[in-house]
């Protein structure tokens, strides 16, 4: 098989589709059922900290030479794949060149929550559009969870069925990190980590006020933190900035790296993700994968991943927020139980089993 793979969300403005995209790739890049593999790379792209797959005898570098998501970018990639004469091309995100292509496309849409949650309308427009352009020329559909392959189903038209693949977890998740990976200079306590971004339905603010409300009552350890880490938009709100929250010990780290990333996991007390929706949450996965005790929403998409290896709160109250954090942080027997519960939850979202999942629906339209 002749995959090309659509890299070009491998950069620091797509971090979580840029992480899921670049991990399922080293998979692709040694699977016995490719022979041929593509990438599509814009050096125009920013990218920081994803380390994409080496070129080799049968990866190839597809460097695009015109501004990103452009008109004069899709014909480079149109003429790429007529030259790779590629059996698929697979892309992570629902902005699919506008330009038809001769191969037969896989496209992964993760969610639709700007359509279900309070969102732009220009921003719902045009989810609604790339979601019907991808209706029409997709040969294949997935999701990453069945909550989200429901919800995506509700808004295609013509309708489609959507394949679940759920994500996978990178392996240096479930090891210990590596010795030499110190912590942030910043990091000089206890802290509980928050892996998100600053989108509104990731409820960040409740997250910043339960905290202050803990730490300000003296519930939690006067030394211990909140640590932030993710892609913080400056055209979004940042609650953490808030002057009644000056005297609070909050961290702010943008996109680090796997192996700090993994550290940070390694290290915290508590994770807690506040956010209200999510196609998946892969946060969660690498959380529970690292042993790290839980306290997140119960949505659908999120309780599916997590099992019961976590402690739910209504994510709408700082009170109870702020309850369950003082709880569960001076509760090391609780701790435990949610650490052993995690470590076995997150054994079945490996990203070879995704890349076999992938390559199998390929197979099975060929």
């Amino acid at each position: 098989m002749k995959l090309c793979v659509d890299l070009r969300y491998a950069n620091d403005h797509f971090p979580g589709i840029g992480r899921m995209v670049t991990a399922l790739t080293h998979e692709f890049a040694h699977h016995p059922a490719i022979d041929q593999l593509d990438l599509l790379i814009n050096p125009h792209n920013h990218n920081s900290y994803l380390t994409i797959p080496p070129a080799s005898a049968h990866v190839r570098h597809q460097l695009l030479t015109a501004p990103p998501f452009s008109l004069a970018e899709a014909w480079q990639i149109r003429r790429i794949i007529t030259t790779t004469q590629a059996d698929w091309f697979y892309t992570p995100y629902v902005r699919i060149p506008f330009i038809p292509i001769p191969s037969k496309l896989l496209v992964t849409i993760h969610d639709v929550i700007p359509l279900t949650t309070p969102a732009p309308w220009w921003v719902q427009i045009g989810l609604r559009a790339a979601l019907t352009l991808v209706s029409f020329r997709a040969m294949a559909i997935t999701s990453v969870s069945p909550h989200a392959a429901q919800q995506i189903m509700a808004q295609l038209w013509p309708a489609r069925p959507i394949h679940v693949i759920p994500n996978g977890v990178a392996e240096q998740f479930f090891g210990q990190p590596p010795q030499t990976q110190p912590l942030p200079a910043a990091i000089t306590g206890p802290f509980c980590l928050c892996v998100s971004s600053n989108q509104p339905h990731k409820n960040l603010a409740v997250l910043v006020e339960a905290w202050a409300q803990a730490y300000t009552s003296g519930r939690i350890p006067a030394h211990s933190q909140l640590v932030l880490v993710g892609k913080f938009s400056p055209h979004r709100p940042q609650p953490w900035n808030d002057i009644r929250y000056q005297h609070i010990p909050i961290v702010v780290i943008a996109t680090p790296n796997d192996a700090v990333l993994a550290s940070l996991y390694r290290h915290a007390t508590l994770f807690v993700l506040p956010s209200l929706a999510e196609g998946f949450g892969l946060p969660l996965v690498e959380a529970m994968a690292s042993r790290l005790p839980i306290i997140c929403h119960p949505h659908p998409a999120i309780t599916a991943v997590i099992g019961t290896a976590a402690v739910t709160c209504d994510m709408h109250h700082p009170p109870q927020l702020t309850d369950e954090i003082a709880l569960l942080w001076h509760d090391t027997t609780r701790q435990q139980q949610l650490r052993d519960a995690g470590s076995h939850q997150a054994q079945q979202f490996r990203w070879h089993t995704a890349a076999d999942a992938y390559v199998q629906l390929m197979q099975s339209y060929s």
